[in-house]
């Protein structure tokens, strides 16, 4: 008679734990369904994706999946938004990266990025405090040189962590995206990819 109950009684944590499992992911799945980004993509006559595999999935026509590389349009689960400021196309991602805690667990902490679409070009790496980098173009290139004086003469530019590459110039920050961030990211990198050199945009991987 024990054991019976003692199954019964298993059985049911089960099921409870399991409930509270269910209601949890139904309301963050809802929650994504609903992002702000909805309705902003409505009011900018842009584009959503939920990142919800039973939506229908919207097409980016750009972009990355930060920080690895990846193409945008080939992420599931991914919440972005793809709007216009100014002439530029803009897209917004509001995601997520792992990080190791010191009791050697992995955690997740929320991201957004943020990047405007620009012309095909070598990669670009700009990181405060540092010399830009090309790490696709051979050492020493003249065009190298040449963005390290741009930005030298144009420090504002030299104030966040920008990548340029397969289309695209981003950047990132720690927490979720706002209406706030997003819009004055997209003006920055809009300003970034104007203003600089247009030597940038005629050059091919691996030329110099």
């Amino acid at each position: 008679m024990a054991g019976v109950v003692a199954v019964v009684l298993i059985a049911a944590v089960f099921a409870v734990v399991a409930a509270i499992w269910w209601r949890s992911h139904t309301k963050f799945v809802e929650s994504r369904k609903e992002h702000w980004f909805k309705a902003f993509a409505a009011e900018r006559g842009g584009t959503f994706d939920s990142g919800v595999p039973s939506d229908a999935r919207a097409v980016p026509t750009f972009g990355v999946l930060h920080p690895g590389g990846r193409p945008l349009a080939g992420s599931t689960h991914t919440t972005w938004v793809e709007f216009r400021h100014r002439d530029r196309a803009v897209i917004a991602v509001d995601a997520q990266e792992p990080y190791r805690h010191f009791d050697d667990h992995t955690y997740f902490r929320d991201i957004h990025v943020t990047q405007v679409q620009v012309p095909p070009c070598p990669e670009l790496r700009i990181v405060p405090g540092k010399a830009p980098s090309m790490p696709t173009l051979p050492p020493d290139s003249p065009l190298e040189g040449e963005l390290t004086r741009w930005l030298a003469a144009n420090p504002r530019f030299a104030q966040r962590d920008v990548v340029v590459e397969h289309g695209s110039a981003r950047t990132r920050g720690q927490g979720c995206a706002t209406r706030q961030n997003i819009v004055a990211e997209a003006e920055y990198l809009a300003d970034l990819a104007g203003q600089l050199p247009a030597a940038l945009w005629s050059v091919t991987d691996g030329a110099s």
